[in-house]
């Protein structure tokens, strides 16, 4: 049964009048007699009963015509979401946010999205930037707000980096920490107390680990190991520990116990922005969410890069 088969039914039921309906339809009265005909041979039952006065369903064209309305309306609420998906007003986005985006850009990129778009879902995965980029080349993620270029060694031709935004990674500790006692501070005597760091896999752990090994010094071994941020954060101020952390993901904790300490050399500048999968189109969507956190980034104050794509290396 096609379509207009459907739409011609309910045409002759509205105007109850085989001429009205086929001009309405534009079509010639015979055709549409035809194939009202030819339904009624498909369905093994008349539909119409014909007199003089025109025509009206009989009690198996009433019961057609409840599920050609009901067939049709949904098809015109798909037709809609269709239309609401193609312009970026419907559907899901899909966005993983590393630990220092949770706070600062992407709340207010979120609701400025939610004021344009509140018939689309959001649906936010948090955690550490390689976990995230697997989750996108999984095709789970459209985008991912997370380190690029130097600060993210898992480059590679299959995914696109955009750098937005620059922070720096320093050394945090309570501010009732022995440390702060000292006039000086050098990364030697950051080895002498306990630290609180992810478990063995992200790059800011190498990072730091680099760090120390650029002053001949072994890198500090965590005693407790966790990327949980309300864990972390009692435990320092309850104890001596250490802790390496962005100071812009600081600054959006609003957490004035926690602070950097003053230590030269122990700290890392990094670039983050927008990494999505080279060759697929977003949805739109999640191209217009791309755009607002591309506008909101660009407004900050904050020193670094601006805008700029990271292409991996070419293979050796």
């Amino acid at each position: 049964m096609e379509l207009r088969a459907i739409d011609q039914v309910l045409a002759v039921a509205e105007h109850g009048s085989l001429s009205a309906a086929a001009a309405a339809l534009g079509l010639s009265q015979p055709a549409l007699t035809k194939a009202i005909r030819r339904l009624e041979d498909e369905c093994s039952a008349q539909l119409f009963e014909r007199s003089v006065r025109g025509v009206r369903p009989t009690a198996a064209g009433e019961a057609f015509l409840r599920h050609a309305r009901g067939m049709r309306a949904s098809l015109n609420a798909a037709s809609l979401e269709l239309d609401a998906l193609r312009r970026g007003r419907a559907g899901l986005v899909r966005i993983g946010a590393g630990p220092s985006w949770q706070g600062t850009l992407l709340p207010e990129a979120i609701a400025a999205f939610r004021a344009d778009r509140p018939g689309v879902r959001i649906r936010v995965v948090g955690g550490m930037d390689a976990a995230l980029k697997a989750l996108l080349r999984a095709g789970e993620l459209d985008v991912v707000l997370a380190a690029v270029g130097e600060a993210s060694p898992d480059a590679a031709p299959d995914l696109v980096q955009t750098a937005l935004l620059s922070d720096r990674y320093r050394v945090v500790a309570s501010v009732a920490h022995p440390l702060r006692a000292r006039p000086s501070l050098a990364i030697a005597d950051l080895l002498d107390f306990p630290w609180i760091l992810p478990a063995p896999g992200p790059y800011m752990v190498e990072r730091l680990r680099a760090v120390f090994r650029a002053e001949g010094l072994a890198a500090p071994e965590p005693v407790i190991e966790t990327d949980v941020q309300a864990l972390r954060t009692a435990l320092m101020r309850s104890g001596p520990y250490l802790s390496f952390q962005a100071e812009g993901q600081l600054a959006a904790l609003a957490m004035p116990d926690i602070r950097p300490l003053d230590v030269a050399r122990a700290s890392w500048r990094r670039d983050t922005g927008i990494v999505t999968r080279r060759g697929v189109e977003p949805t739109p969507a999640a191209a217009a969410m791309v755009g607002i956190i591309e506008a909101l980034a660009r407004s900050r104050a904050v020193p670094g890069p601006r805008h700029r794509v990271i292409r991996p290396l070419a293979p050796a």
